[in-house]
Parts: structure tokens; sequence; C-alpha cells
């Protein structure tokens, strides 16, 4: 679990003959979320999760293809305020080839639903072991992820 830190982003990559890739990826999030961090019947800490909220885009709404920001509110005030949806899911969906050079996001989300993270890691050596899963999975999609901890 992610501590001291209020949103994140992650990737999560799919299949790209995936006919809905955003909700694919939202179902691969789901193995990673609860709403306490605990189970509700044990009480006890999921050691599989790793936040209690997640959005597509979010914070980070085109960050993976360089889109400017052109507000400084979270999406959710921005529609509170001026009634407008600023963040649209395909502004968070991009083949991994065309992901903007330096991006590092704190985690990573393979098609096997494996969960890799900076936890514990330089940013040197997260940078590299990020580039690496990325290279092998090339011709995947890959789905920008706010999560929340």
């Amino acid at each position: 679990m992610v501590t001291g830190v209020a949103h994140f982003l992650a990737l999560v990559l799919v299949d790209e003959t995936e006919s809905d890739p955003i909700a694919r990826a939202e179902r691969m999030m789901m193995a990673f979320w609860a709403p306490d961090f605990v189970d509700d019947e044990t009480g006890l800490e999921l050691p599989n999760v790793k936040c209690d909220g997640f959005t597509v885009g979010g914070r980070f709404d085109g960050v993976i293809w360089g889109k400017e920001q052109h507000h400084d509110l979270a999406p959710q005030e921005y529609q509170r305020r001026y009634g407008l949806d600023v963040v649209r899911p395909e502004d968070n969906l991009r083949p991994v080839r065309e992901l903007v050079p330096d991006l590092l996001p704190y985690a990573l989300v393979t098609p096997d639903a494996r969960w890799s993270d900076r936890s514990g890691k330089s940013e040197q050596a997260w940078s590299e072991e990020f580039r690496s899963l990325l290279a092998d999975h090339p011709d995947r999609l890959a789905v920008a992820i706010d999560c929340h901890c």
C-alpha cells in the first residue's frame, strides 16, 4: 500500500484487440481495490489492495500522451463548478509505443494482472524496471488510472 500519498498514477496494460479496453482496465483494477484496505468479514488488511479508490484519468487526465492541462482544479471540482466534464476516457488510452517518453507512473499493471510499483525502489531502479516491463508489452494499450489511497 502507498502511504503518505493521496493520489498516484497507475498504468494498466490491456490487449489491443479488447473491444472495450477502458472497461477491461477498470475490471483489472478491482483486484487491487478495497474501500478500507481491509476484508469486511475478518477485519484483516488485504495484502493485494493498493488503493481505496480509482478512476480513469482523473488528476492525470491525458498525461500519457502529453495533453496540456488547462485547469488546476481536480476534475470533480471543475465539473461541480462549471458543469463540464473535462476528463474524457479516450484521452487516457494510448498504445504503449505512443506514450510520452519521460512518463514514469507510480505503478504498472501488466495484462496478466501483475502489479508492479515504485515502493522501496529508487527512481532510477523503478524507471529501469518500468521501461523493461513496457518493452515486454510493445503492442498493448495503456490506460491511465488515478488511484487514491
